[in-house]
C-alpha cells in the first residue's frame, strides 16, 4: 500500500484542491466506511486518520479541517487495498465494498 495516499500532508493538499464541501461530503463517506472495515471479521487491519485507534489521528484532528478525506487503506488476506470514498451515499459505497469484499474472498 501506498503510504503516501494517506499522509496527512498529501490529504490537505487534496482538501485545498476539493473545495470545503465536496471535501466534508466524501470524508464523512470515507468514515462510515473506515468504521465499517474496522468492525469486518475479514478485514486485517485499516488505515484511516479518522479513526481514533489510527496512529495518525491526533496528527490528523489538529491538521486537517472539515474531515479526515477520501482515502481508507485496509489489508485483506495480508494484501493492501484502497477504496477512495465518493460523493454517493455511504451506505451505497459499503455495499458496494461489501460486495467486492465477497468476491475477493471467494476466489
Amino acid at each position: 500500500m501506498g503510504e503516501k495516499h494517506l499522509d496527512i500532508g498529501t490529504l490537505s493538499a487534496l482538501s485545498s484542491q476539493m473545495g470545503r464541501e465536496r471535501w466534508r461530503v466524501v470524508s464523512d463517506a470515507a468514515q462510515v466506511v473506515a468504521s465499517y472495515l474496522a468492525c469486518h471479521p475479514c478485514v486485517e487491519a485499516v488505515h484511516y486518520p479518522g479513526l481514533k485507534a489510527d496512529p495518525d489521528f491526533p496528527r490528523a484532528a489538529n491538521e486537517l479541517v472539515g474531515g479526515f478525506g477520501p482515502r481508507v487503506a485496509y489489508r485483506v488476506a495480508g494484501e493492501w487495498h484502497l477504496w477512495e470514498a465518493d460523493e454517493r451515499d455511504a451506505r451505497e459505497q459499503v455495499m458496494e465494498l461489501e460486495r467486492a469484499l465477497g468476491a475477493s474472498l471467494a476466489r
